[in-house]
């Protein structure tokens, strides 16, 4: 007369435990049966998905899948009922699932199978590895990164011995011209006259040379700050004044705006340098005036501060990458002064931006972080 109340005890007592490993368990628990219908939720299930577990259960598992693989798990559930010939059962699998919410995110799914007397229940176990993910993609970039620098780091020894072995044949190459030039500067004689042109272009086109050889030594090499604070309306009004005889003789006006300016922590020489090269590219897109040239300050956030500099110039080519190593517009151009630019803010902790202006000109944003105590 026992035995019924005793088994009815049994099974209350082993339910209570079951329930108790699937409240004390860490991963997210969900059990469907043989057509997908989900039959348990644990606690951890309801805050990785966002559902309570009255909302799930009784319903399809697809519900927490996105579209794609929503449309194939019942065609696996009915093959595998078929053949019995496992693709997820007994592995660990990343696949994406569903929040209540839409998100579609990452996910280790570990399926099994378990019979209860004619039952058939399938349980998975879940774990989010979005943090994962992003920590395997942030590794990855570092390997590039770290691959990229090996790389400058062989150009950088490349060119410096180039420059070693090249500075002194083109020294003497500018130095025979120079005196030749200057031989022809100082005669009448129409064949020494002829001369004149060839050499300057010899002088010319060295300097060309040695210029972009150093533009590669410097971009290749490790960019050191030393970090101070930069008084930004006084450091942009002096690198202005720097442009203004040049932009004034190609009648070309430069304004600066500085009521936003701010102090920032920078490498004021680098800094310079950054700004110089978009002050000259600038004036050197408008060519002859009249045109006019723009310095801003704004602070777009509690914590950056940026620098515009907007030309009235034709506009930057839509087709040219602004910021790629020897992308140029210029006839004369190396294509290394934006490429150094990028550097020498991506190295500040910053960026650079470069967008169009309407009907035409170019504007160059650079982004700084503001100082903590300013």
């Amino acid at each position: 007369m026992d035995a019924p109340f005793t088994l009815a005890v049994n099974e209350e007592r082993w339910y209570a435990r079951w329930q108790a490993v699937l409240a004390s368990a860490r991963d997210a628990i969900i059990g469907i049966d043989p057509r997908g219908v989900v039959t348990l939720f644990n606690q951890d299930a309801e805050v990785l998905f966002g559902y309570d577990a009255a909302e799930v259960i009784g319903k399809n598992v697809t519900m927490l899948m996105p579209p794609a693989s929503a449309e194939r798990h019942d065609q696996y559930l009915e093959n595998y009922r078929v053949t019995r010939e496992p693709k997820a059962i007994g592995r660990i699998r990343e696949v994406e699932a569903r929040r209540k919410n839409g998100e579609v995110f990452p996910i280790e799914l570990s399926m099994s199978e378990a019979r209860i007397g004619r039952h058939v229940i399938y349980s998975a176990i879940i774990r989010d590895v979005s943090a994962r993910r992003c920590a395997q993609a942030e590794l990855v970039e570092l390997q590039k990164l770290a691959r990229q620098r090996e790389r400058l780091a062989d150009v950088g020894a490349i060119t410096a011995k180039i420059v070693h072995d090249i500075g002194n044949p083109l020294a003497g190459l500018v130095m025979q011209a120079q005196l030749i030039l200057r031989r022809a500067q100082r005669s009448d004689v129409p064949s020494t006259q002829a001369m004149r042109e060839p050499a300057e272009r010899i002088i010319e086109t060295v300097d060309r040379l040695e210029n972009l050889v150093k533009g590669c030594m410097t971009f290749a090499g490790e960019l050191h700050l030393e970090l101070n604070d930069v008084v930004l309306p006084q450091f942009l009004r002096e690198a202005v004044s720097f442009w203004q005889p040049v932009a004034a003789a190609r009648t070309i006006a430069i304004d600066v705006d500085t009521s936003q300016g701010g102090i920032v922590q920078a490498d004021e020489k680098q800094l310079r340098r950054a700004l110089d090269n978009l002050l000259k590219n600038a004036i050197e897109a408008i060519d002859h005036g009249p045109g006019h040239v723009n310095v801003l300050v704004a602070a777009p956030t509690e914590q950056t501060v940026r620098i515009s500099v907007e030309d009235s110039g034709p506009g930057f080519p839509e087709t040219v990458e602004a910021f790629a190593l020897f992308e140029t517009t210029k006839d004369d151009g190396t294509g290394l002064g934006l490429a150094i630019a990028k550097q020498i803010m991506v190295a500040h902790g910053g960026g650079i931006e470069c967008n169009h202006l309407a009907p035409h000109g170019t504007v160059f944003h650079l982004d700084l972080l503001r100082h903590p105590g300013a």
